[in-house]
């Protein structure tokens, strides 16, 4: 059950980033699914006519800009959510992987014990390497 919970929570995580992903490059993080972030309108102060035309490009290259900006900031939200849950699924694997490691470590221990009370004296157990700090294995 717990491994059919983990592949569906993997699945729409991968699905989730997948949907979302911005790109990472030289220049650091960009959106991907925004399109290009509009070209900023030259001003054209040669005539009142011409000064007019260019504050009227300026408006709806505003426009555009917000709608830039509010994809992008959704897309980051996104990311940053995706990447938030995929590193906790992936701490709570690690984990569970270390305490199912210190479980079979006392398992093991205790057979030891078990079985070297009965014949000779046995030489000091001690625990597995890379017990993990403030988890002490067994």
């Amino acid at each position: 059950m717990k491994s059919l919970i983990f592949v569906v929570a993997s699945f729409v995580l991968t699905t989730a980033f997948t949907a979302h992903a911005g790109v990472i490059g030289p220049g650091g993080w960009s959106p991907a699914g925004c399109g290009a972030m509009p070209q900023t309108p030259i001003i054209d102060s040669s005539s009142a006519e011409a000064f007019n035309k260019s504050v009227g490009a300026i408006n709806e290259w505003q426009k555009q800009l917000l709608a830039y900006h509010d994809c992008m900031v959704k897309e980051a939200n996104a990311d940053n959510a995706a990447i938030s849950h995929a590193a906790t699924a992936e701490q709570k694997r690690i984990n569970e992987a270390i305490e199912k490691v210190n479980q079979d470590a006392t398992a093991g221990r205790q057979k030891v014990e078990r079985s070297s009370s009965s014949s000779s004296p046995s030489p000091s157990l001690v625990p597995p390497a890379g017990t993990m700090p403030g988890n002490p294995g067994f």
